[in-house]
């Protein structure tokens, strides 16, 4: 084998919500994720010892601060493995923005090393690792449309979304995750998203209703201290999305369009003001990765 190529696709919260929060300190969850096409593409090369990373992007750190390392290292030590990989990553994905582009790219490498070092991991024993890297990777590694639960490690796969064109803009607005959590536990939130009224509206098809029940909990405490992003989804609402959340705890705001030409007219709006704006599309389950 010369080389595994893996996409790693970026996620998105359809709805997000933080339903409490466990005596190890650790936040519960249940939220509504998706895959878009946006997706970083890992390769991996076999090699004697030794794990060495490379990438197009200069600001992200090559070693044990990069989830990839932390997996490749886990595996090395938890089944003694001898030989070595050299890894390439392609990121797509901007960092700090809500789309678990760490989290995916560690995923990505769950799976290839598994294969490179033909581990014969199952995707049950990969879940069981995954959930010790980092809370969003069990999900990346399943994809697809699905409930995510408790601290990211109960997924139940849904179905996929209808293919809709989604404009993701991120404003210059770097918004830390243990920032966003802090905030969040010391506010009084009133309004909790309704996960299940939204997965009975995509069960029933009714994409018109879809901004009714859409939700993200982390909304309430970045739009007060960041009002530009309220007015991003604001605006997206206003110029006939179906739909508009920010994702994760922000700053991305994705917009919803059933269409193309009126999705391609904002993104143009959009990206006058915010450099990082770009169009995708939902993710079909299955369609994440190719192996060569």
């Amino acid at each position: 084998m010369s080389k595994i190529i893996l996409k790693a696709r970026a996620k998105v919260n359809l709805s997000l919500d933080v339903t409490g929060i466990r005596e190890d300190g650790y936040h519960e969850m249940r939220m509504i994720n998706h895959s878009i096409e946006l997706a970083d593409v890992l390769t991996f090369y076999p090699r004697e010892q030794g794990i060495v990373l490379t990438s197009n992007e200069h600001t992200i750190p090559l070693d044990e601060r990069n989830l990839v390392i932390k997996v490749a290292l886990k595996l090395q030590n938890q089944f003694t493995i001898k030989r070595g990989a050299k890894i390439h990553l392609e990121k797509r994905i901007p960092a700090q923005a809500g789309l678990a582009g760490g989290s995916s790219d560690a995923a990505a490498a769950l799976k290839g090393l598994n294969t490179l070092w033909q581990l014969g991991l199952s995707q049950s024993e990969l879940l069981k690792i995954a959930v010790t890297i980092g809370a969003d990777v069990p999900y990346c590694l399943v994809g697809g449309t699905a409930l995510v639960e408790g601290i990211g490690e109960k997924i139940t796969p849904i179905g996929d979304l209808r293919k809709m064109t989604i404009l993701v803009v991120k404003p210059d607005i770097d918004i830390a995750t243990p920032w966003a959590f802090k905030k969040l536990d010391n506010s009084i939130i009133k309004k909790h998203p309704d996960i299940s009224a939204l997965m009975a509206l995509l069960k029933q098809d009714a994409y018109h209703e879809l901004n009714e029940v859409v939700g993200n909990v982390f909304e309430a405490v970045a739009f007060a201290d960041y009002p530009e992003i309220a007015a991003i989804k604001k605006e997206m609402l206003a110029t006939g999305a179906l739909a508009s959340i920010m994702t994760g705890s922000g700053s991305t705001v994705i917009g919803y369009y059933a269409d193309w030409e009126l999705a391609v007219k904002m993104w143009q709006q959009f990206k006058e003001i915010y450099p990082l704006c770009f169009l995708s599309k939902t993710e079909e389950s299955g369609g994440e990765n190719y192996v060569e």
